[in-house]
């Protein structure tokens, strides 16, 4: 792990416990499962990795921050499910939003998953609708260029099916 992906881990902690005092459950724990996403991944230096693993896996989640969590992730697929069955020409735009809030409903999903053994949500019921709008012919093109443009955005090395 490289002294860029260790500010990028500071930067996402410190945004982290930003988002906790304002009570910004949802994109607090995205922050956290981004992280611990990072962390997972081959290549990380050992005594960085330890560093930050040990932070994020001693970090607690209150039930109250969990479940208000929770309820944003279900509102994000119900509000992803909305989007993708208004219709079949979609931007470039309209793409990035998808890819993104399919993108931190995984990770929230994997984080949740590690943390508490199952996933009380189904983040996975967007899915058909995404892979059917992204195999439009009208929108092939605007799916390449978002998944790409999201993956280069994110601002740290997160791993996705989505991003492949």
């Amino acid at each position: 792990m490289s002294d860029v992906t260790e500010n990028l881990l500071q930067n996402r902690w410190t945004e982290y416990q930003r988002l906790l005092e304002v009570r910004a459950s949802y994109a607090a724990l995205v922050r956290l499962a981004e992280m611990d996403n990072v962390l997972s991944q081959e290549g990380t230096t050992r005594s960085i990795s330890r560093k930050w693993i040990l932070i994020v896996q001693k970090e607690m989640i209150p039930d109250e921050v969990y479940r208000k969590a929770l309820a944003e992730g279900e509102q994000n697929v119900s509000r992803l499910k909305r989007m993708l069955s208004v219709g079949t020409n979609f931007s470039y735009e309209e793409m990035v939003l998808t890819i993104t809030l399919r993108v931190e409903l995984q990770l929230l999903a994997e984080l949740l998953l590690k943390r508490r053994g199952e996933i009380e949500f189904a983040p996975d019921l967007a899915d058909e609708g995404l892979q059917e709008v992204s195999g439009y012919s009208q929108n092939a093109s605007a799916f390449r260029s978002a998944k790409a443009a999201a993956k280069r955005n994110w601002g740290i090395p997160i791993r996705s099916s989505w991003f492949e």
